[in-house]
């Protein structure tokens, strides 16, 4: 069974290719439209080149659609009144996805070399005007929060069989 991120990548592409950056997303009274659709479009074929990359480096051979899209997706829509300005791209679900696979926090995370790397690029990032820091940084942070939430639901839903 091949992987979402093919047919992840393959939407984004057409939807790039073929529909370009709708009337909607920039601005107007489709409010509820716009934050559902905007991880879908991006600004530019760049924008998309990084994005797709990205979604290459995070998902490995295989994924779960459920866990490792649906719930960073509907972060993503949680995030989205934060900006200032109409926000475009994918990237806000990816910055939930590393936030849900960033170390617990009761690990020594701070050692894990890749967390600071990201952590510094997204600070950088953040000088860029066109970069919406905000929904990113939130969407990290709420990815780290529900991974947080998921490992104690297993946890306590390991204790609880016990008695089963």
């Amino acid at each position: 069974m091949g992987c979402v991120k093919y047919i992840l990548i393959c939407i984004l592409f057409a939807m790039q290719l073929f529909v370009g950056i709708p009337d909607f997303l920039r601005g107007g009274e489709d409010y509820w439209l716009r934050a559902a659709t905007y991880p879908f479009f991006h600004a530019s074929w760049p924008h998309f080149i990084i994005n797709s990359i990205a979604i290459w480096g995070l998902y490995g051979r295989s994924c779960k659609p459920c866990r490792d899209l649906l719930f960073p997706y509907l972060i993503s829509l949680l995030v989205y009144p934060l900006s200032f300005r109409p926000v475009i791209g994918f990237s806000n679900v990816l910055y939930a996805v590393i936030g849900m696979r960033t170390p617990p926090l009761s690990s020594p995370w701070w050692k894990n070399r890749n967390v600071l790397i990201f952590l510094a690029v997204t600070l950088l990032m953040a000088a860029l005007p066109q970069f919406a820091a905000t929904t990113h940084i939130a969407a990290f942070l709420l990815g780290i929060a529900g991974a947080y939430v998921s490992r104690h639901l297993q946890s306590l839903n390991k204790d609880a069989r016990r008695y089963y």
